[in-house]
Formats: structure tokens, sequence, C-alpha cells
């Protein structure tokens, strides 16, 4: 029992030791020392940016199509296709063309009527040869006859009902085809084949009727009887000299009649309009013609623009003729410069947010940009070129004054630094000079006690008050405060109108070295405003402000 007791006594006596020890290093070791992070005051360019994203498009950008209306909407396939994305073509070069066998006929057929018109007017100057009133009346008859044939089958549902019924027809025939050639009489075969031929072709005309050919057979119609009419009505009153009134009126509309199949037989063609690059070709040769058949084209130099959003809260900033930065999520090192060339007066609401278009310009097109591209954009509203710059974090403010921090010459002591700092604000305005003192104050007697403990601040009316207690004092004996008259500040940098000069370092945090001890390791000092605990300005970001 006795060995046992002196066994654990002397555990308790090496505990006993083994703490003192630890509680010894731990409580006497040396605080960490404190130093500040600096910069140096330099020329450089700010600019203060709006960032939006956009989409890139061609602002002069041309659809071509063929037309919706008249034979070449019905004219078939397309049988030449000359240009693919990418091309550059020349104005009045053909980009695409359908089929125009038809339309080619048609115009040859009108200009036999204009060549017969002027025919029947050269007769008339030569010699009048006067029809009786029953030749009159007869051809007039005639006409009349036509004319009720051709509203018949102008009809829609006239026109409707003939291509169905052709329709029908062509199917009858093409079964009754195959069966004969199930049965094998070739003579069967033949007669089937040839009823099938028959009901195509009479498809074909319905098809042509009910898509203009029966409206232009009515027009004829409708312009027989008016001439009809009107040779009765000379007839009536005897020959007379308006017969060449009337031969003159023929030409004019088998001019009209020329000119409207010349401008059927044009649409059937896809012609560039002026010197252009193709942006989109999405035809195929041999493929039928429609109304969504477009070819996209630009003109030549015309440069890609990019519409942004701009929320209403910047609008007012953005001014036509500000710079812009344009960049690509893909390749965000590769920056292209544009100038902003509209700016939208009416704005777009979309779900209870509204924003503004601004439309800018690429200065130089680029082989990155395509139109329908989303891209970055940054609009330069403000910029200040070559001026003296400090990092934005070095620069703080209480009220209106501004000001930063930096080291005193070597050597120097907390009352010189006081004085110096005293002497740096005089010019300003009373309220920027008592700041000035009061932190001059606080860096040289920040917080006499707590040479080793941290806590809110106590250290003098001005800028003052640490974290990290004897430490952050000793750096802050080592710096002053030096008034300064700022400018643009984008956020990273600002503007220094007045107060340094370049070269000159400024304060920009502060940190502190590292110790064996777990208690005052890692420790950081901050600079704030007396009153209170102070703001630590360890690190970039924004601007403390004191309160």
């Amino acid at each position: 029992m006795n060995k046992k007791k002196v066994t654990i006594g002397v555990i308790g006596v090496l505990l006993v030791l083994g703490g003192g020890y630890w509680a010894y290093k731990h409580f006497t070791a040396k605080p960490a020392a404190a130093a500040y992070t600096t910069s140096k005051a330099k020329m450089g360019d700010v600019q203060k940016v709006i960032t939006a994203t956009g989409t890139v498009n061609y602002p002069h950008a041309i659809t071509l199509t063929f037309p919706t209306s008249g034979n070449a909407s019905s004219a078939g396939k397309i049988v030449q296709l000359n240009v693919k994305t990418g091309d550059t073509v020349k104005a009045g070069e053909v980009l695409a063309k359908i089929d125009d066998t038809k339309l080619k006929t048609s115009v040859l057929q009108a200009e036999a009527s204009v060549t017969s018109a002027e025919s029947k007017y050269q007769d008339l100057e030569n010699s009048y040869n006067a029809q009786t009133l029953a030749q009159a009346e007869s051809t007039l008859a005639k006409a009349q006859v036509n004319l009720t044939t051709a509203q018949q089958n102008a009809d829609p549902g006239y026109l409707a009902n003939q291509v169905t019924l052709a329709n029908s027809n062509v199917k009858q025939a093409s079964d009754n085809l195959a069966k004969a050639q199930l049965s094998g009489n070739s003579s069967s075969v033949q007669s089937a084949q040839s009823s099938l031929n028959s009901a195509l072709d009479a498809l074909t005309t319905a098809n042509n009727n009910q898509n203009g050919g029966a409206a232009k057979a009515l027009a004829a119609a409708q312009a027989d009887v008016t001439a009809a009419q009107y040779q009765v009505e000379q007839q009536k009153q005897g020959p007379q000299a308006s017969d060449v009134q009337s031969a003159q009126a023929s030409i004019q509309i088998a001019q009209a009649q020329l000119a409207s199949a010349q401008a059927d037989l044009a649409d059937a063609s896809i012609i560039a309009p002026v010197d252009a690059v193709v942006v989109d070709c999405p035809l195929q040769q041999g493929q039928d013609s429609d109304s969504k058949s477009i070819i996209t084209i630009t003109p030549v130099g015309d440069k890609l623009e990019v519409d942004a959003a701009i929320d209403q809260a910047d609008i007012t900033q953005c001014k036509v003729g500000q710079k812009v930065d344009i960049t690509l999520d893909s390749y965000p090192n590769n920056h292209i410069s544009g100038t902003v060339n509209a700016v939208a007066l009416q704005g777009t609401t979309t779900s209870n947010v509204t924003t503004y278009q601004v439309t800018a310009t690429v200065d130089q097109n680029s082989d990155l940009l395509r139109a329908g591209m989303n891209a970055n954009v940054n609009i330069i509203v403000a910029e200040a070129k070559n001026v003296l710059t400090v990092p934005s974090e070095a620069v703080k403010t209480r009220g209106t004054q501004s000001f930063v921090l930096v080291p005193a010459a070597p050597g120097t002591t907390s009352a010189t630094a006081n004085s110096q700092a005293q002497s740096q604000s005089q010019g300003q305005s009373k309220t920027g000079s008592n700041q000035a003192g009061n932190a001059a104050n606080g860096y040289s007697g920040a917080r006499k006690s707590g040479s080793g403990s941290t806590g809110s601040g106590n250290g003098g009316s001005g800028y003052s008050g640490t974290r990290s207690g004897a430490g952050s004092k000793n750096a802050m004996a080592n710096v002053r405060m030096v008034p300064v008259v700022v400018g643009l500040d984008d956020g990273t940098n600002v503007e220094i109108k007045s107060g340094l000069q370049e070269g000159q370092e400024v304060v920009t945090g502060t940190v502190s070295n590292t110790t064996t001890t777990n208690s005052n390791s890692n420790s950081k000092s901050g600079f704030g405003f007396g009153g209170g605990a102070a703001r630590a300005v360890t690190g970039g970001g924004g601007r403390p402000r004191g309160n």
C-alpha cells in the first residue's frame, strides 16, 4: 500500500510540474508582432462600367424568298441553288431559281398578244373596215357567254371541287392500272395507262386554274366583253375614228398581261439586291419552294451589333457614343471593342422588371462573333485615364472627409506621427481637421491597457482601436493619416486628385505573424474609428467607412 501511495504521489507531482510549465510557456509567450500591408500610388486608368448580356445580330440583314402570289408560288421545285452560307455575292446575281418552263411560255403568249394588238392597230390606221352591227352583237354575245363560263370557272368552291375530283380520278385511274397490270392483259394495261395520263393532265389543269389560271382567264373574258360592247356601240353609231382608241386599248391590255407574265417569270428567281454576304442558306436543290424558302444576306461591310437589356436603374447613365467592351463566355480573354449607337426611350417590362435596350456596334467584325450569339457587354459610362490611383481598400472616409494611411518615416516617433497628421490636415474643413487630429491621437495611444488581450477599441476619439493589443498598437504608431481628394472609384482602384504623389506607399490592411502560443497566434489588427470596436481592413474588397 505504501508503494502505491508513493507512486501516486510521484505521478501527481509530475502532473503539477507539467501543468505549471505549460502555463508558464503559455502566459509568458510574446504577443504576435503586427504589421501592415501596403501598396504604392501609381498612374493608371479607372473605369466605371455597366455590365449586361446581349444578343449579336446583323442590323441590316435582308431576307429573300420566292413570292407567295401568282404562278411563281406553284412553279415547283428549286432547280438551281448557286450559293451557300458564307459566300459573297454581287448585286443582280441569281442565288436560287425554281422551274420556270410554264412561266416562259406565258411570257411568249403575252408577247404574241401584244404583237397582234399592235398589228390590228396598224390595220386601222391604214384602212378602216367597218363591221356590221349583227357581227358586233354576235361577237359580244359570245364574249358574254365566255365571261359567264370564266366566272363560273373562277369560283373558289368550283375550283376546289375540280381539284378534289381530279385527285379522285387520278386515284381511280391508278387503281385501274394496278388491276390491269395484275391481269397481265397488255391491251388493258395500255388503256389504263392512257386513262391515268389523262387524269394526271386534268389534275395539273385543275391545280393551275386554282392557282391563278382561272383568274387570268376571267380577266381576259372581261376584257373581251368590254371590247365587244365598245364595238357594238360603235356600229350602232356608225364607223368612227374612235376605233383607233379601241385598238389602243387592246394594246394596253396586252401589254399589261405581258408585264404580269414577265413579273411571274422574274419571281421564279431569288436575286441579290446588293453586294452582300450570305448569312444563312438552308435551301436544297430539288426541294419544293414555299414561303419558308428563305435566303438571308447582309450587305458587304455591315458590322455586327449587340442588343443588351439594361436595368432601369442604370439606363440614365448610358449615352450614344460610349465605348463598350464585348466578351464571350467561351473566349473570356478576347476583348472586342464597340460603341453605343442607340439607347431605347421605351422600356420593356417582364415579370415586373423593366429594362431598356441599348445597341452597340462593334468597331471591327471579329471571327469570334456570330449572329445569334449571347455576349457579355461592359458599357464604359465613366473613365479617368492616366491618373494617380490607389487600391479602393486604402481609402477611408468619415462624413465628407477622405484619407489614407501612409507608413511613417523610419525613426519617426508617435508624437512626430501625430504632428505630421495634424500638419497634413491643415487646409481641410473643420470637420476633416478634427477627424485627422482625432485619428492621429488614436494611432499614438491605441489602448494603453490590454497589452496582451483583445477586445473592443478604447483608443481615442478619432481613427483608433485595434483587435490585437500591443502588437497592433506598435504597428499603428508607425503610420500617419493623409487627407486626400478622390475622384472616380471603380470598386478596385480609386482616382486620387490631390494629397498623394506617385510611388508613395499607402496602407491597405494589417496582418500579424503567428507564434507558438495558441492564445496569441493568427491575430489580426484592424483600423476603425474610435468609440467602439475597430473594423478590419485586412484583405481586399470595398473601402470600410466609419460610423
